[in-house]
């Protein structure tokens, strides 16, 4: 058995690892936030009481069994979402977080992060691999807000011999 389950070890992967994203300016930095998806907070809060740029939501599993040779027992492979959530934050009447302009910063780090991670270290049991296998882009308005979100599905494959 893992010590930490798989969704733990993919949030603290990105958190971690993911790079200093900027703001529009390309100097400031942006604000990110890493939760448990289903958490109570509404967006509205989230980006304009607790001021954060970037909101990334980490999902519960979907699995699908795998069976590519007979005689090799099924194997389970588990597929998490994150969710990006960005939306457009004007300060003084200019934008100075555009949120398309942050979907597109996040996504080039989310893959440098998970590439960063994506293999256990040496000796570390059960050994897992992960990747990224989909991003599916949204935009919506929702209660006077726009919003943009991603979700990326990362694949989480572990050897458990």
């Amino acid at each position: 058995m893992a010590a930490t389950d798989p969704r733990t070890t993919i949030l603290n992967g990105i958190s971690t690892n993911l790079a200093a994203i900027t703001k529009d300016d390309g100097v400031a930095i942006a604000t990110v936030l890493h939760l448990w998806r289903g958490g109570p907070e509404p967006l509205k809060y989230l980006f304009y009481d607790e001021d954060y740029d970037v909101v990334v939501s980490y999902g519960d599993p979907r699995s699908r069994s795998d069976r590519n040779i007979q005689d090799v027992p099924v194997h389970y492979l588990m597929s998490y979402p994150v969710s990006v959530t960005t939306v457009d934050k004007p300060l003084a009447g200019a934008l100075v977080c555009t949120a398309s302009m942050m979907q597109y910063k996040v996504t080039y780090a989310l893959r440098a992060a998970v590439a960063a991670f994506a293999q256990s270290a040496v000796g570390v049991s059960p050994a897992y691999t992960l990747k990224i296998t989909s991003d599916d882009a949204v935009m919506k308005r929702v209660g006077g807000l726009t919003i943009y979100e991603t979700k990326h599905t990362l694949e989480y494959e572990t050897d458990y011999a």
